[in-house]
């Protein structure tokens, strides 16, 4: 599954991407147009790495400043 949101203003775009596969969550941000950076977080179990999955999508959704980009869709 992946989430992908937006950041905008007068001096730019940021994006943030949240990635969950089995027991892995990988998170990427940055400007628009770039890589940007990746981080990866390995859990014990699938289960562990849902819920912070779901953490970091809630934490971005009520976040004021960025906004979802279409719909959660899997990988």
């Amino acid at each position: 599954m992946m989430q992908y949101f937006e950041f905008q203003d007068e001096n730019g775009a940021c994006f943030f991407e949240i990635r969950l596969e089995d027991r892995i969550v990988r998170t990427r941000s940055g400007q628009k147009g770039t890589p940007g950076i990746t981080m990866e977080k390995i859990f014990r179990d699938a289960g562990t790495a849902a819920a912070e999955f779901n953490r970091l999508t809630k934490e971005k959704e009520n976040d004021a400043f960025y906004f979802r980009l279409g719909d959660e869709y899997s990988l």
